[in-house]
């Protein structure tokens, strides 16, 4: 897919060195020009082979559109994430976590949407629903972009997505135990299960780097529902359109992100409960828990790096992937602090304001 031009141009740089240099070669004597030279075509056979493991979405016409709503028997086996222009721009430490995934799942066919890919897989699958197409297409806030056709990817296909700053720790056949399997559509993770600020107030919130899922789950069609919606109100709030749409980092977690998921899996389940669901369902959990076709993992499955008290570790096998929060949207959509993140800062301040009350209580009295 990079193109014959280049993966031809390899073999014919090694026929057309220069003879000097293949002098050299043979005798075993290197200079620092022939070492350069050297270093600089296994640079690009490393970079090609890497690249050319990648399949990358092409326009198709032989596929169905949107319109099957038949939900699959099983969990294709493929691995979506979203990225550069090309492979070719991957940076090596996403790269090797990209190994991860492909040496781990070796039957899972690796896919990477890319803006242009991820537009012509829009076009192509979903032209037919005019609301879903329209609002991506207009959409020009990269960020959201990406939450939103992650969400559409597993709609149409299924599989597995995750970042490109995430790495694979476990083979994804492992993940759901035996005895949910079958019941099972969505698979989702735990990303913060924490008492904050100084009213001990609880912030709990699903992960959207890391959402397993059989084609066509209604849950994933509810919340591409929801999240289209999210953004509607959002422009209109804002009095603008979706393209000129400017979100601030809350806004975007709010409104596509993982507090955008974590509200519409719990409308979803209480809908299909007929009970209210919410935190309390899943806050403290140990063990996964199938909630209609919702299969919720404990936090340490997809929320390494955010370990509580009742969560595992790395090393006890509870941890599925691992999240290294390499991404640099947060920089570029800064509004200051969240809410959250006071509360955290000044009870902070109020416990160092405590030990230091009774440090001084205690010089005192000494």
């Amino acid at each position: 897919y990079l193109g014959s031009s280049f993966s031809a141009s390899i073999p014919l740089m090694l026929v057309t060195m220069p003879s000097s240099l293949c002098q050299q070669l043979r005798k075993g004597t290197f200079t620092l020009s022939s070492f350069v030279f050297c270093f600089i075509i296994w640079q690009l056979w490393s970079r090609f082979t890497m690249s050319s493991r990648f399949a990358m979405v092409v326009p198709s016409t032989s596929v169905k559109p949107y319109v099957d709503d038949t939900v699959s028997d099983d969990f294709p086996k493929r691995l979506w994430t979203t990225g550069p222009l090309s492979p070719m721009r991957i940076k090596k430490e996403d790269a090797d976590r990209v190994r991860t995934w492909m040496d781990l799942n070796p039957e899972h066919r690796y896919e990477l949407l890319t803006d242009g890919g991820a537009e012509i897989y829009v076009k192509d699958h979903f032209s037919s629903d005019s609301r879903i197409s329209k609002t991506y297409l207009s959409l020009s806030d990269y960020i959201m972009r990406a939450d939103l056709i992650r969400y559409l990817a597993l709609l149409q296909d299924g599989g597995v997505y995750n970042d490109l700053d995430v790495g694979c720790l476990r083979p994804i056949d492992l993940w759901i135990p035996p005895a949910f399997k079958d019941n099972t559509s969505v698979v989702l993770g735990i990303e913060v299960d924490n008492e904050m600020g100084p009213d001990r107030s609880k912030l709990f919130e699903l992960v959207n780097w890391t959402i397993m899922s059989r084609r066509n789950a209604p849950f994933m069609r509810h919340l591409v529902d929801r999240v289209i919606e999210n953004l509607e109100k959002a422009a209109a709030k804002h009095n603008t359109t979706l393209f000129s749409l400017q979100p601030k980092r809350q806004e975007v977690i709010d409104v596509t992100g993982p507090a955008a998921l974590t509200q519409a899996a719990f409308q979803y389940l209480s809908d299909k409960t007929q009970t209210t669901v919410n935190m309390q369902n899943f806050t403290k959990m140990r063990r996964p828990k199938l909630v209609a076709d919702i299969l919720v993992l404990p936090i340490n499955a997809f929320g390494a790096g955010h370990q509580v008290q009742w969560s595992g570790t790395d090393e006890d096998g509870s941890a599925l992937v691992h999240h290294y929060f390499a991404g640099s949207w947060k920089t570029d959509h800064f509004d200051g602090p969240t809410e959250e993140e006071k509360k955290a800062e000044e009870a902070k301040k109020k416990e160092e304001a405590r030990k230091k009350k009774e440090e001084e209580d205690r010089k005192i009295k000494e």
